[in-house]
């Protein structure tokens, strides 16, 4: 047992030598990995610091760029609100120019005015009671049975009305006066009494809406708005129209009127989507309405559909479409220029130089005839165009 002790504590010796050994080898091997390691750092450390010291060198430069650039976007900050205070005055130097062209419009020569009802018509017991025989005779005049009902003229003059020019609009927006008058005259004789047709409510209320269409297309040349509806000058001039398609013609132009107090920020309340006349000069009352504003328009969506359908049944009314088209279209506002083909050059022929001759003589012809064309369109445009400002 002595021996074999010797034996195992020199076999635990030499386990603890190899262990130690092992030891020393793996230490070894990791300080070598470790400088290694360092030595790798080392080298990406000094490429670093070559790069942060080129940036260095660049960074005053980028500094200069900043600075640069921070000073020019200060002075286009500076130009732009130079340049907006600028449009800002010939904004309102415009806004003033339109103001006065407009006022000056009204003036002088679509005066606009609102009549009080004339109460004094037979309105005393006195006056009806020493006079029945006249008041009777008056309104026995002035009364007339058309599609079912009667119709009395008088009873314009116990209403609120608006005056353009010399012809009035009831205030209350009803034009259907035009259509009964139509409906009862359609198989008279014109010129039979000229004094009747000259005081007629449908020459009143046509010679109205006209001057009506006018103004309103003055005015958006003025302010630079461009109208929903095309409507020319003459629209409601011309003959006779139906009832639907004068009620269309009516609420285009009324669209036109809502849509010009839209863009001018027209006070919304005082608006009535019938009142022509009225809508207008709360349109050029500079009180309610920004006349001359320029940009988009600041109105509720709701308040616009609301406003616009009152009128949608009559613009959506249509009893002709070619009549539609015809509207659209300004036929009197263009010439028709005829269309003269050229004839295409060809070898000349012995046998064919009659024919050609022929047909030669037949485009100088055609030629001739459009020029005459041409010219007839030319002066009934200008004689459409001067009766209508007549």
């Amino acid at each position: 047992m002595k021996a074999l002790e010797k034996h195992k504590q020199r076999d635990r010796l030499i386990c603890d030598i190899n262990t130690c050994k092992e030891r020393v080898r793996l230490l070894q091997s990791l300080v070598s990995e470790t400088r290694q390691s360092i030595n790798r750092g080392n080298q990406r450390l000094n490429v670093l610091k070559d790069v942060n010291s080129q940036l260095a060198l660049r960074l005053p430069r980028h500094e200069e760029r900043v600075e640069e650039l921070h000073r020019y976007v200060v002075g286009l900050i500076i130009k732009q609100e130079k340049q907006k205070q600028a449009v800002d005055r010939k904004r309102q130097q415009l806004k003033k120019v339109i103001r006065i062209a407009a006022k000056q419009l009204i003036q002088y020569i679509f005066p606009l005015s609102k009549v009080q009802p004339n109460r004094s018509l037979c309105s005393s017991e006195e006056d009806a009671s020493s006079d029945v025989v006249t008041c009777a005779l008056a309104d026995a005049s002035g009364t007339s049975y058309v599609r079912g009902r009667w119709i009395n003229d008088t009873d314009n003059a116990l209403e609120v009305q608006h005056r353009i020019v010399a012809p009035t609009l009831p205030g209350t927006g009803d034009y259907s006066a035009y259509s009964l008058w139509v409906a009862a005259n359609k198989d008279g004789v014109p010129g039979a009494n000229k004094e009747t047709a000259m005081h007629n409510p449908a020459y009143n209320i046509s010679a109205a809406l006209t001057y009506a269409t006018q103004l309103v297309n003055i005015i958006a040349y003025y302010v630079n708005v461009r109208l929903p509806y095309k409507l020319a000058y003459g629209e409601f001039c011309g003959n006779e129209m139906s009832d639907q398609k004068f009620a269309r013609k009516v609420a285009r132009l009324n669209s036109n009127v809502l849509h010009l107090c839209f863009t001018q920020n027209t006070n919304i309340t005082v608006l009535h989507p019938m009142h022509t006349l009225q809508n207008l000069m709360h349109l050029l009352n500079t009180e309610i309405s920004d006349l001359g504003r320029i940009g988009p328009m600041e109105v509720d969506p709701n308040i616009v559909a609301q406003l616009h359908s009152q009128l949608v049944p009559d613009l959506e009314n249509s009893d002709d479409s070619a009549s539609d088209e015809e509207e659209d279209a300004f036929n009197w506002e263009w010439e028709a220029v005829p269309n003269v083909a050229c004839p295409e050059m060809a070898v000349p022929i012995p046998g064919a130089m009659i024919s050609q001759q022929s047909s030669s003589m037949q485009v100088n012809q055609s030629v001739a005839g459009g020029l005459v064309t041409s010219a007839a369109a030319s002066i009934a445009s200008i004689w459409r165009g001067w009766t209508t400002n007549k």
